[in-house]
């Protein structure tokens, strides 16, 4: 194809790109270009490289010209490593040379003469297009790390980086013949990239149609050309791939969430945790029924046996008396009558344990504690429904017993968070390390997904990040084996590890991979590689001695253990009974300094006074 001298190739022609990509689509083995302005050569080289038009590890002749090795060109020829330059010398001869491949990867563009070319004449026993990315003879390969357990964590015990993806950069070192130089980014120079539309308003491979926002600083390093590498547990995200090459997955991690979690602590309930509110109802309504029942029975035996006493229903009963007079109780002849009073033997009539009220209540309630009456009632009525009730307590008590053991043998409840649809209900704010991981909810099919995304926030890794979490302030979105070691990096004692949980649904199994230079030539042999490490077993190796150290959750203790925490509910029974005891006191001390004391008949002299005068008229 021929082409003007002033076309500006970097943004070609419709026509030129249809063309290039017909030839993308033939699959070539050889281009040759031809074009003698070396500034139009450069300028195609780049959209080549921007848009990926062509293959750039197929091989390429170009005629030599100063202009294609300007210092802002070493990124491309570290790409374009199958191009020779043909020089012209005199007498029609040619001087064929081409890239040092290993040299350039150290930043040092230096060309190498293959042969000497004469028209007319072959050349014999020289290899024009050799294999540059099987040996680079120990070329130092600078690779930008960032430490996220468990692919990069550094190790004080070695003084050095460890983790997955540094083992894995160590083999691809030996099988390459290169050495890695590990180095931390600096981060006060992140940059942010907006991605938008590709080059040419067209893009083949489809990288680039909507508009993004990359802010890994991993990929930023190496789109910069600082690294060649780039690793950390960058996961494969396609708007990466418009700045950087992205290795075939050596794993997939499982993302999930890091949310609080809380317990039903509530042992200052356990005494009445055993029955639920309506077996309590149904407890306590019992306990008056039958206390009624003893003592309608033994008012119904009084009838029968024509024994009424006058204590029955007494508060059911109308006040027909005449109040006394005043004067009656200051008379000195009538106390004097009331203090020497004594019943006789015959207007003692005999009371039972049920001719009282209260008396019913109080020995119903003893009977259901286990307390034994004082003795049995006269009447066989009572004494039967007496037996029947205890088999009643009997039944309740060793329910309750029951209940209550087992309550003492298990631990309290958790309450964790093990969906999506959990996380939206328990209203805390997810939060995630990159934009990346928001967008990808957003992007999501799945609607749950869509509203986590909507409300998630992008934060970075802070020193109280896990102290948020315990509180509620947030959940935090990364992969299972990161989560671990932010449950097990508590460092201060403060056992907020303890109070985190690991959502058990994965939201996504997400492949980790390595990044690359853009249109790097050694991803063809990074991808073997990582292949064959795989089938090998070694990453799985690698990975379970990097997570040796980071214990999944342990399941909750299930023995029977007695603390003090639960035996804390006693000290709560015990404080409200003081409580009421307290309570009843001081009613009773009103009671007495207000009703009593003020009668007519108290005396402080002769308390006993009131009381037998109470006895005979029980209504004044």
């Amino acid at each position: 194809m021929r082409v003007n001298a002033s076309a500006d190739l970097q943004r070609p022609s419709k026509q030129v790109e249809l063309f290039v990509q017909a030839l993308k689509s033939s699959d070539c083995e050889l281009n040759l270009i031809t074009i003698l302005n070396g500034w139009q050569v450069q300028r195609f080289l780049r959209y080549i490289y921007e848009s990926r038009a062509l293959d750039m590890q197929k091989k390429f002749i170009l005629l030599h010209d100063s202009r294609l090795f300007d210092r802002d060109m070493i990124h491309l020829w570290s790409v374009f490593v199958g191009t020779v330059f043909l020089r012209r010398q005199l007498e029609n001869k040619f001087t064929i040379s081409t890239i040092a491949f290993s040299g350039i990867l150290s930043g040092v563009l230096v060309l190498k003469n293959i042969a000497n070319w004469e028209a007319g004449k072959s050349v014999n026993g020289r290899i024009l297009f050799a294999d540059k990315t099987s040996n680079l003879y120990g070329a130092t390969i600078p690779v930008a790390i960032s430490e996220h357990v468990p692919m990069v964590l550094w190790a004080n015990a070695t003084n050095s980086f460890q983790g997955v993806e540094v083992e894995i950069m160590n083999a691809l070192g030996k099988a390459l013949n290169f050495k890695p130089v590990y180095y931390k980014p600096n981060q006060s120079e992140n940059m942010d990239w907006e991605l938008e539309n590709g080059y040419g308003g067209g893009n083949p491979d489809g990288y680039g149609q909507n508009e993004s926002h990359i802010d890994s600083m991993l990929v930023e390093e190496v789109a910069a050309h600082s690294a060649r590498f780039a690793i950390g547990d960058l996961h494969q995200f396609q708007v990466y791939l418009q700045l950087v090459e992205l290795s075939l997955p050596h794993n997939f991690e499982c993302l999930t969430f890091l949310t609080p979690e809380s317990s039903t602590d509530n042992s200052w309930q356990t005494f009445i945790l055993p029955f639920s509110g309506g077996m309590w109802a149904g407890v306590l309504l019992s306990l008056f029924v039958v206390g009624t029942v003893f003592y309608a029975i033994s008012f119904l035996n009084a009838i029968i046996n024509r024994n009424v006493s006058s204590g029955f229903f007494r508060c059911l009963r109308r006040y027909r008396g005449v109040a006394m007079d005043a004067k009656t109780y200051r008379r000195i002849s009538f106390r004097i009558a009331i203090s020497r009073y004594r019943p006789s033997k015959e207007s003692r009539s005999p009371r039972d344990l049920f001719d009282d009220y209260t008396n019913c209540i109080l020995l119903t309630y003893s009977m259901l504690l286990y307390v034994a009456l004082p003795r049995m009632p006269r009447n066989w009525p009572l004494r039967v429904l007496t037996g029947w009730y205890w088999i009643y307590c009997i039944l309740l008590v060793a329910t309750y017993r029951a209940s209550f053991t087992a309550i003492l043998a298990n631990p309290a409840a958790r309450i964790t968070i093990d969906t999506l649809e959990d996380l939206l209900a328990s209203h805390i704010p997810p939060s995630a390390g990159v934009t990346e991981n928001r967008q990808f909810f957003l992007d999501a099919t799945d609607e749950i997904a869509r509203k986590v995304g909507e409300k998630m926030e992008v934060t970075g890794h802070t020193d109280d990040l896990t102290t948020r979490i315990s509180k509620g302030q947030c959940a935090y979105y990364d992969n299972e084996f990161y989560l671990r070691y932010l449950r097990v990096a508590d460092n201060t004692g403060s056992g907020i590890g303890s109070s985190l949980h690991i959502m058990k649904e994965c939201v996504v199994y997400m492949p980790v991979v390595l990044a690359m230079e853009k249109n790097s030539a050694l991803k063809q042999r990074v991808d073997n590689s990582i292949q064959h490490m795989t089938e090998g077993g070694l990453i799985s190796k690698w990975l379970k001695d990097a997570i040796q150290h980071l214990p999944a959750e342990a399941p909750a203790q299930q023995e029977a253990l007695m603390n003090i925490q639960k035996f804390w509910s006693s000290f709560v029974a015990l404080g409200i009974g003081y409580v009421i005891s307290i309570l009843t006191l001081f009613a009773e001390r009103w009671h007495f300094k207000h009703i009593i004391m003020k009668h007519p008949m108290y005396d402080v002299y002769n308390p006993g006074l009131y009381y037998k005068f109470k006895r005979i008229y029980p209504e004044q």
